[in-house]
Parts: structure tokens; sequence; C-alpha cells
């Protein structure tokens, strides 16, 4: 019984991961789709919003102007960004 119990809480463990991990996948496709390079805003919260969508829209168009040389098109150079700008995952 206890083995029985023990294999239940490793399956149910790992099926609230495995949908944990594809939640922030989706969204990491949304943000980078739609927001390039959001990774790197470090602005101040606007009007109560921070890190969500809301928050992105209105930063957007600064981040874009402030770091133009590292777009080509609407694709953001993420590998040239981080090796110029010595960022390590700040948050």
């Amino acid at each position: 019984m206890k083995k029985l119990f023990t294999l239940l809480l490793i399956i149910a463990g790992s099926l609230v991961a495995n949908s944990a991990y594809s939640q922030v996948h989706v969204n990491v496709n949304f943000y980078e789709r739609h927001y390039p390079g959001y990774t790197y805003y470090t602005y101040p919260a606007w009007r109560g919003h921070y890190r969500d969508q809301v928050y992105y829209s209105h930063y957007q168009p600064a981040f874009e102007r402030e770091h133009r040389v590292y777009f080509t098109g609407r694709r953001f150079d993420h590998e040239r960004f981080e090796r110029e700008n010595h960022w390590h995952g700040r948050n």
C-alpha cells in the first residue's frame, strides 16, 4: 500500500510539473513574439502593472528605440545584447 501511495505521488508530481512547464513555455512564446527582447525590460512598474501585457505594451516603443541596434526587423538579437551588456539573467 505504501509503495502504491508513493507511486501515485510521483505520478501526480510529474503531471503538475509538466503542466506548469507548458504554461510557462506558452507565455514565453507569446511575449517574445509580441514584445521582442521583453526579458531585458528593466523599467519600473507602470500604473500598478509590472511584467504583464499592459507593462510590455507601454514600454515597448521606448525599449525598441533605446535598443534599436539589437533589432533586425522584429527579431531581437539576444546573444549580442547579453554579450555586449554582460547580462546574466537580471530581473
